[in-house]
């Protein structure tokens, strides 16, 4: 039996983890901006496209030849994985499985670097990794091939680095730079929302006021400096600058201004709200679970730090109220942050509990054995879900089949009231598995219809004989 007593806890959490995501990711399908990002990527793979002019389907997005609707760093990281790994589903998965692999880290490292090494609270990290997993959002989010997944891991890599140097008495200044760079990484994934670390030596002053508060103001302006250097000598670049201005100009500014996502600008926050119910109920279980054990909770402890990395959370996702364009998952850069502050608070107690555990026990032991078994049957699970469908099931069984007889790299004719450039299910299966892309403006020499929706169908096409679930597909006649 293992002489450390987090060691059954860690393999739990680690067990939960993945039983909120391996199960749905090993899936076929994903949400349809995943697929989106993933055609993409896959399209820059294999020469369709390049880094700053990357390519989606025929028509792209908003008469715009290229495809600009991110920063085009995701695409170009992950187009590598498809040069090397290949063409296979389980790219994107194998991806997103690293992504979700490093925040389980990177959140452990943030978490020790709060405590000294013979602080037995420091072993504790898998609360707050327990609480990250247990926010819908998060394990959502890495259900699928998302941008947040990306963007938060450079996140979570400048605030570690940031962190790391602000608790020490001298400060090295390429740590800082490094930081600024993660931090570029970052708004170069997924936009704006990336920048939000550069606030964290001006939060960190907030709450320590142990050194003066110009100090961190100008370090503050460092980590700024190094994105706003960096997407100057970018917008110096010809090639860099009509790319970057693309995506400036006609589209993030365009949804911005004219396309909202949300009636009203503090949604945001109520669901950031919503999200953490999950963490807030556990917290009140072990509060009433020590009242009525008359425990020390000991919550003052750790208030500063509860308080830091509440603030972190908040400079994460606050911001996002400043627009009408919101989704839930736009707030999962910020979670980490928020489940380690949780965590904080009761980590005084369960290491306290902890302490008490006997580890040779035979309840203890039991209970190790216990979260061996739940860990290899997650895995035995998970590889029960190889080959099957988790979502838009007769969607993606019709494209299976159109994709055995329409050509790749082909495109289809569709009515008008069937496209819609912002709907990725569809056009997204066909790029992503077989290139195929959908236009209702030019007639190709296949057609296809949805079941049920009322058009004339040119007299020049005939019915294909292909039993299709959802969709009719036709071929011009010979």
């Amino acid at each position: 039996m293992p002489k450390n007593n987090n060691i059954p806890w860690w393999i739990l959490t680690v067990s939960i983890v993945l039983a909120f995501t391996l199960p749905v990711l090993v899936k076929d399908a994903m949400f349809q901006d995943a697929m989106l990002y993933s055609s993409v990527s896959h399209n820059l793979a294999i020469g369709i496209g390049t880094f700053w002019f990357p390519q989606y389907s025929t028509l792209n997005i908003a008469g715009i030849p290229s495809f600009h609707e991110q920063p085009p760093l995701v695409f170009g990281i992950q187009s590598v994985f498809y040069k090397i790994l290949g063409d296979s589903i389980y790219v994107e998965r194998f991806y997103t499985l690293l992504m979700l692999i490093a925040h389980v880290i990177l959140i452990n490292v943030l978490w020790k670097l709060n405590f000294d090494k013979s602080q037995e609270q420091r072993k504790l990290g898998w609360i707050a990794v327990t609480f990250w997993i247990l926010i819908p959002v998060c394990w959502w989010c890495f259900h699928n091939n998302l941008m947040e997944n990306t963007m938060s891991l450079f996140d979570l890599t400048a605030v570690i680095l940031i962190v790391q140097n602000l608790k020490k008495p001298i400060q090295n200044y390429l740590i800082w730079i490094i930081a600024g760079l993660m931090i570029f990484l970052a708004s170069f994934s997924k936009g704006l929302p990336g920048l939000f670390p550069v606030v964290v030596p001006f939060l960190y002053w907030i709450i320590d006021r142990k050194t003066g508060f110009k100090k961190h103001l100008l370090l503050t302006l460092l980590l700024f400096s190094i994105p706003t250097l960096i997407y100057t000598i970018l917008f110096i670049i010809p090639v860099s600058r009509e790319s970057l201005s693309i995506y400036v100009f006609k589209r993030l500014l365009v949804r911005v201004d004219s396309m909202p996502t949300s009636s009203y600008r503090l949604e945001i926050l109520w669901r950031l709200f919503t999200e953490m119910i999950p963490v807030l109920l556990v917290l009140c279980i072990v509060f009433v679970t020590g009242y009525f054990k008359k425990a020390n909770m000991a919550v003052k402890e750790n208030r500063k730090t509860v308080l830091f990395f509440f603030l972190i959370g908040l400079s994460g996702s606050t911001p996002l109220a400043l627009t009408m364009v919101q989704k839930g998952w736009y707030l999962v850069p910020s979670f980490p942050y928020f489940a380690i502050a949780a965590a904080m608070l009761i980590s005084p107690y369960i290491s306290k509990s902890l302490i008490a555990i006997d580890t040779s026990s035979k309840k203890f032991k039991i209970f190790f054995i216990a979260t061996i078994i739940l860990f290899l049957g997650v895995l035995v699970v998970s590889a029960t879900q190889f080959g099957k469908i988790s979502r838009e099931k007769e969607t993606l069984g019709d494209v299976y089949k159109i994709g055995k007889v329409v050509p790749r790299f082909s495109t289809i004719t569709v009515p008008a009231n069937l496209y819609d450039e912002y709907d990725f299910i569809l056009q997204g299966f066909l790029v992503r598995h077989f290139n195929i892309s959908i236009d209702p403006t030019t007639e190709y020499k296949y057609f296809l219809n949805m079941k049920g929706n009322i058009v004339t169908i040119p007299s020049k096409y005939q019915k294909v004989d292909i039993s299709l679930e959802k969709y009719e597909l036709y071929v011009r006649k010979e």
